[in-house]
Order: C-alpha cells, then structure tokens, then sequence
C-alpha cells in the first residue's frame, strides 16, 4: 500500500501534530508514505524524517505584461513567473510517477488545491475533517469544499460534534462517515507529567510560584476565545484579587487580534494578573502547573490540550455547546457551564479554589486512558485504509 497524505501545513498545531503521530505508527509498520505539504512550519524537519516530503509551490507575483523583456530578463522576473508553473508541473509529475493507492486529505483546510489535484490522481480518497463550522466556511470555499466532498471515499471526523455537524449543514452522507476521535501520545504526556518541576517552570515563565493558576492553552485566535479568558480574568478578579493568577500557552504577539486582547487587558489593568506566553515545546509542562484548565473556546471540535490536561489530571472548565468539549467532560470528567457564562465560571473557579470538590482529574485521566487512547484511534484508521483497498 502506498499512501499520499496531505498537509495544509506543517505548524505545530493538532490536526498536524495528529498527522505526524500516524504517520510515525505507519512508517514503523512498513508503509510506503509521501506527504505533500500545502504550507510550511516548524514540523517539516520532524516530517522528513518519516517519508519523503513534496512541497506545492509558491506563486511568484504577477509581472506587468508591459515591461520590456530585456528588463525582464535583466531583473529575472519572467524566470520567475514560469518557474511556479514549472514547479507545479513537476510536481505532478512526481506525483502520478508514484501511482497512489490513496490519498488521505488532513483537514478542510487543504480543500482550495483539490480541484487540481484529485483528477490528477484518480483514487480513493479519505478526507479527515478536525473543524466545526466557522473554521468550514473560514477556510474554504463552498465550490472547494463541495468538490472536495463530493469525491471523498470515506470521511474521518475527529468527534461526534464534527459529524453531526456535516450531516445537518453539508448533508454528508451518513454511512461514509466514521467518528474516529484525535488522540495524544498518553506515555509522552504521563512521563513529562511525572517530571515537571512546578517551581522552575514557573519561574521559567514568569509565574507567580504560590498563586492558584488558571490556565489556556492554543493559539490567539478568536475562535480560540483568549479574549474571553480575558474577561474571565476580570469578573475572577472582581471576586478575588491578588491570589489568582492567569496564564495562556500559545500566544503568537503580533497582528491585528493580539494588539485587541492586549488594549483590553490594559484597560481592565490586568497586565500583572495575566501572563501570555508564546509557542513553547513546554506546554504539557506548563499545563502540570494549572490548578484548573480552562476551555474558553467559541468552537473547537476537540482540542488536543484537553486531552494532554486530562492526562495530566487538571481539572477541567468548559462551556456548553461549542464542541467536544462537552462530548469529553460530560457530567464527570470536569464541568460544563452554559456558552459564554462567564460569570458563573468565574464563580465556580473562586469556590473551586477555597474548596476543591470532585474527583474531575482522576476521572478525566482514566477517561483518555480507556476511551481515547492511540491505541484505540489507530487501528480504527488502519482498518479504514485496509477496507478502502
């Protein structure tokens, strides 16, 4: 079996951290793998190490057709506009040089260069979907995405929210889907757990060393909701000044989103109440020193911190009806509170606080272990790509 994955890109993201853990479990098992990256990002090089990686390339800007061509030639521009043709033909040159047996599309966010590349290819496809419906609209067209479904074999959808979701609002059909939910390395994560100083890294990051930490975890985005962990902040802070401290993992300062959170974190004076901390390669380290993880999203379909914070038994704070949040936590592994009741969280977090009630980390643990484990999702995926063929 020989296997072309497909890639937006290679940032250090979940669906693309999800990716390089199957392929990681496919290499050892012997299969034949390319990976075509749409973008770049920081997991190339960990990529490259597992099969070989085809890039899409670059369009160079359009040259105005009324320069003369000796300026052309002198300023290598018209090299340059029939290189990214070139480039694209060799590309699928390599690609139909390898004779696929399927094609498995990560995220709908690939679904702007499919048009060009399934026809090109004529197999069977698995499109693994990780979004919910703002993301669906925010990174696709309608022509692309419909084209892009309408020649799916079989559909992956990270949780049963992801499937309902493209059942009732792009009618789908339901048999060619199969929930399989996204997973974390569990020995990784119970391992570094074990190990984390809660002292040094707090230190390391600014933390206050004795105040009780609320945590975030994901990248600054709107639909992540680090606006609203800010708000959260406040209304926490109206309660109970000084002994509560915040902290979000994940944050890329710069553009237009970050400059608004950071207005508004001013203008409430929370500058020494919220610490924001970028990228980091610690973040299952820096999620062990959370006394309570918080899931401030608008819409996410399953976040892969929830997983890593339950493994880690955090106790976990959520809101209903933005994902699977709730389809993890239920009524045991955390709790719920209505979309965007900011207060009644801020509430729960103050009680929480002066007394822990529940048994939410130990549940959520055993949850992850037993239900969502690697071991679980990866055999649902090989037998997926077994039947296909």
């Amino acid at each position: 079996m020989k296997v072309l994955f497909i890639s937006h890109d290679a940032n250090r993201a979940g669906a693309q951290i999800f990716l390089l853990n199957i392929m990681k479990y496919f290499q050892q098992k012997g299969m034949h793998m390319h990976l075509l990256l749409l973008g770049g990002g920081v997991l190339e090089k960990d990529f490259e190490v597992i099969c070989p990686v085809l890039k899409y390339p670059v369009a160079m800007p359009a040259v105005p057709a009324s320069l003369p061509q000796k300026v052309l030639k002198k300023l290598g521009l018209k090299a340059q506009n029939n290189s990214f043709e070139d480039a694209k033909n060799t590309l699928k040159a390599q690609l139909l040089a390898e004779k696929f047996d399927c094609i498995y599309v990560n995220t709908i966010a690939c679904a702007w260069a499919m048009p060009e590349l399934l026809p090109l290819l004529k197999s069977p496809v698995i499109t693994h979907i990780h979004e919910l419906e703002f993301s669906i609209q925010l990174y696709s067209s309608a022509h692309t995405r419909d084209f892009l479904f309408s020649n799916t074999t079989r559909l992956v959808a990270c949780s049963k929210a992801v499937a309902e979701n493209l059942i009732n609002n792009h009618h789908f059909p339901t048999q060619k889907i199969e929930v399989i939910h996204s997973f974390v390395n569990n020995d990784d994560v119970l391992n570094r757990a074990k190990n984390t100083i809660q002292k040094a890294i707090r230190a390391k990051y600014g933390i206050p060393e004795k105040a009780f930490l609320i945590g975030g975890c994901g990248n600054a985005e709107w639909r992540k909701g680090l606006d609203i962990f800010a708000l959260l902040a406040q209304n926490v802070q109206k309660l109970e000044k000084d002994t509560i401290h915040f902290a979000w993992v994940g944050v890329k300062k710069e553009g237009e989103y970050y400059g608004q959170v950071m207005y508004d974190i001013q203008k409430m004076g929370l500058d020494t109440h919220i610490t924001l901390i970028e990228p980091t390669p610690e973040a299952i380290e820096l999620i062990n020193c959370f006394d309570i993880f918080t899931i401030v999203s608008r819409e996410d379909p399953f976040p892969l911190v929830m997983l890593e914070a339950a493994l880690s038994k955090r106790t976990i704070f959520g809101f209903e009806k933005t994902g699977g949040c709730s389809e993890f936590i239920e009524t045991d592994a955390g709790q719920l509170f209505a979309y965007m009741d900011i207060n009644e969280m801020a509430k729960a977090i103050i009680a929480f606080k002066n007394q822990p009630f529940g048994s939410f980390g130990e549940i959520a643990q055993k949850k992850v272990l037993n239900q969502y484990s690697f071991e679980n999702s990866i055999l649902k995926i090989e037998k997926l790509l077994a039947n296909l063929l």
